[in-house]
């Protein structure tokens, strides 16, 4: 009975593997992933947060979504922080450069495209605000706000492109 099933998880586990290899989603096999139980995890909020904005996430769901590959991370930061570095593959729409931005990033994301929103941390609101908008203006209807921001994720040293920011400047 036991040898069944070692026999079956054994089976199990190679056709995982298979699957993974050849999967477009695939999950990374080595990685740095924010722990669950970690006190950088929490659910950050703003002060201007209301009533049906939309949802925020925790540096390890933001994390959860970044990595599935299926979801659009938006930088709300300055341009020039954004050069500096952000998350892997995140695409740059300032909040306070909306106007300038709008018409090279909007036509390229369908308005059911699964969002994400982060700005520089905690402190920032540009996410919230860039959310809010492309929901109430613009009829996005799959946003979600990740607050811990740029500080949070640089902190862990998840993925990025360009440079990590430093935690003073960051928050």
């Amino acid at each position: 009975m036991i040898l069944r099933i070692a026999i079956i998880l054994f089976i199990a586990a190679i056709l995982g593997g298979i699957n993974n290899f050849i999967n477009p989603n695939k999950v990374p096999w080595v990685g740095n992933w924010p722990s669950a139980m970690s006190d950088t995890d929490t659910n950050w909020t703003s002060m201007s947060y209301e009533e049906g904005d939309p949802p925020t996430l925790k540096l390890s769901e933001a994390f959860d979504r970044w990595a599935s590959k299926s979801y659009v991370f938006i930088d709300a930061r300055e341009p020039e922080e954004y050069a500096e570095g952000h998350i892997e593959g995140a695409i740059s729409l300032p909040y306070d450069y909306f106007d300038d931005y709008k018409d090279k990033v909007l036509p390229t994301l369908p308005k059911d495209t699964m969002i994400v929103t982060y700005c520089s941390g905690s402190e920032c609101e540009s996410s919230l605000y860039l959310a809010r908008f492309l929901v109430q203006e613009f009829g996005y209807t799959k946003v979600e706000i990740f607050f811990g921001g740029w500080s949070q994720w640089s902190k862990q040293q998840l993925p990025v492109d360009g440079k990590y920011g430093n935690d003073e400047g960051a928050q």
